[in-house]
This record gives C-alpha cells, structure tokens and sequence, in this order.
C-alpha cells in the first residue's frame, strides 16, 4: 500500500535514531480534544492543518493497528491517561459517538522539532468509552471503530406502491 509521506518524514524513519511522537484528535459534540504522548503544549501540521496537542505525559496508548489486503473491518482501543477531570466530564456529557477519532504518528528531528506533516496511522468513529477512576488518575478506554463499519449497517429503506 503506498504511503503519503514527505521526503522530510522519510528520511527521519529511516534514520538510526528515531523519536516518535503519538497523537490523538477527538472530534466530540463539545469540541475537539487533541492529546499527545509528551509534556507541554505541541504544534504540528496533522490532517493538512496546524494544530495544537494538549502533552498529559503517559498520554496513551492504543491496542495494535492491523492492515491485511483484504477488505476488513477492524477497530482501534485507545487509552487515554493523565488527563483533567474537566475533560472526563466532557466525555461524559458530550456526543462522542459515531463523530471522527483520529491516531497520528509524528517525529523529532535532533533538534526536537516536529518533522513536517505528521501521518495518520487510523481514523474512523468513535464508538464506546469507558472510565475507570481510580485513587490517583482515571483511565479513559475509548473504542474507534474503522469506517468500514458503516457498510455493515442496515439501509433503513422502504420501498411501498
């Protein structure tokens, strides 16, 4: 499968030191959340738009991406850690399903600058959220479901004379 990636991007994956960043962009009724793996505010140009990634540190992680060369439908578990109780109870009270939850995959040049337009690793709908609290953080299990899934749901269609 061919890939949509900047020569910039290319050269740094194929380097010997390679720093990875990870991020995640919610699209909820309330707004949209973006969260990376780090610390501090991070600006990258992901999805073909500048955009700014809330750092909680042990940000997330995410259950394995699979890619067959067969039509298949297959969903993604993130996790989410670390993050406000302001913005659990926007999970609580937003929309969320069937709205856009996106993965990007990003590196750090040497001189820990965001290497040029990011790649999307999955994007799809998001579907169920779960919240564990416990004594010192709250985990935030979140189901994104492939597009695919939507060609498996009934066409509520009538035909009468």
């Amino acid at each position: 499968m061919a890939r949509d990636i900047t020569s910039a991007f290319n050269t740094a994956i194929k380097s010997t030191n390679v720093r990875p960043i990870f991020a995640v962009e919610l699209e909820i009724s309330d707004g949209t959340l973006r969260f990376w793996g780090g610390y501090g505010s991070l600006t990258m140009t992901a999805g073909g738009s500048s955009k700014v990634f809330t750092g909680t540190g042990d940000l997330l992680g995410f259950t394995p991406i699979q890619e067959t060369s067969t039509l298949q439908m297959s969903g993604v578990t993130v996790s989410l850690t670390g993050i406000k109780s302001s913005i659990i109870s926007s999970i609580l009270s937003a929309q969320y399903t069937n709205r856009n939850g996106t993965i990007y995959m990003g590196l750090f040049d040497s001189s820990k600058s965001v290497i040029a337009d990011v790649y999307t690793l999955f994007k799809g709908k998001m579907d169920v959220a779960n919240i564990q609290e416990q004594a010192d953080t709250s985990i935030v299990t979140l189901n994104i479901e492939s597009r695919l899934v939507q060609f498996d749901l009934p066409l509520n269609r009538l035909y009468t004379l």
